[in-house]
């Protein structure tokens, strides 16, 4: 008896499943046609709809906006309350633009992603290679966070965890996007041997270091105001790989219509051999890829959903009350 096909290819991509295409799936492939439509539209017309869609998608958000207010009150206690919730709205903007370009990745050619997403500081990389240095590329969460991972992919041999979503078309969807060229992706849950193997057949890992993953090997260190459980794993491949970090951040640049990929020097003196510092010196990396532009980071993230001893929850009852 032949043993059953593994569960995704040698990309990392999830095997397609034939009861993906039954009824209660459809209305994914309903919003999969719909992305083919708007990847072939006209720019203005996916504009337009953003424009008239945000509205809509914010009166349906309200939890979403909460945590965003929360994670915005506590990164930047400063800020007057009416300049947060412009913010607010331009981010969720933001996001509606950005969505109604994912049929460009799920559908375009890889011609046409390097078209739309523009690079800068691609020297960087060039020069870290050229030393025969292995590459690390740490990203936040930005909401063209998939823009720039993509064209990523189309020009250079890319290693990235992923994380499944609930939806098994969407998810297969995106997978697909992220490793239709030379990108490949694992899970979180293999741990640090993909990273391992990708390092030796020389391909750059994409590292995303600011998601709230629980205490395990996390310590608390501060991002912008806040005390946040922050993984030290970065360091540590760093180290492995004895791989320089190069942060990178997407963004949409509305006036030219197109996406702009930004590759920074690498870190210096990291890592250091210390944890904490090593993760101290993370998080500032991550907070100078979201200042020049706040809006485009994804505040809907429960960014500080672990807590330190002895300190309340942060994102319960979210809709009962204000803080």
């Amino acid at each position: 008896m032949s043993a059953p096909p593994p569960k995704t290819a040698p990309t990392g991509l999830p095997r397609f499943q034939r009861a993906w295409l039954a009824p209660r799936h459809w209305g994914s492939w309903i919003v999969a046609g719909l992305a083919w439509l708007l990847y072939r539209a006209p720019r203005r017309w996916r504009d337009r709809l953003a424009a008239t869609a945000t509205p809509l998608v914010q009166r349906h958000a309200r939890r979403q906006r909460r945590i965003a207010e929360i994670n915005l009150g506590l990164c930047f206690p400063e800020m007057p309350a009416a300049e947060r919730d412009a913010l607010i709205d331009a981010h969720f903007a933001l996001a509606v633009r950005i969505t109604l370009d994912y049929g460009l990745l799920w559908f375009g050619r890889g011609e046409e992603i390097l078209a739309a997403v523009r690079s800068h500081g691609e020297e960087h990389i060039a020069a870290a290679q050229a030393r025969g240095q292995r590459v690390i590329v740490l990203v936040a969460h930005a909401l063209a966070l998939d823009m720039g991972i993509c064209a990523f992919g189309v020009s250079y041999r890319a290693l990235g965890p992923y994380k499944a979503l609930e939806n098994p078309v969407i998810d297969w969807l995106i997978a697909r996007a992220r490793t239709r060229f030379r990108g490949t992706v694992f899970e979180r849950e293999e741990g640090i041997r993909p990273v391992v193997r990708g390092f030796r057949d020389g391909q750059i890992l994409v590292y995303l270091a600011d998601e709230d993953l629980g205490p395990q090997s996390a310590v608390f260190v501060p991002f912008f105001a806040e005390p946040k459980a922050t993984l030290t794993t970065l360091g540590r491949l760093s180290r492995l790989g004895k791989a320089v970090v190069i942060p990178a951040v997407t963004r949409w640049n509305a006036a030219d219509g197109v996406y702009d990929c930004y590759y920074y020097r690498p870190l210096a003196d990291f890592p250091s051999g210390d944890d904490a510092l090593d993760a101290c010196t993370m998080n500032a990396a991550v907070e100078a890829l979201i200042r020049p532009d706040p809006a485009q980071y994804m505040w809907t993230l429960r960014l500080f959903k672990t807590r330190p001893p002895g300190q309340r929850k942060l994102y319960k009852n979210l809709l009962e009350k204000r803080d």
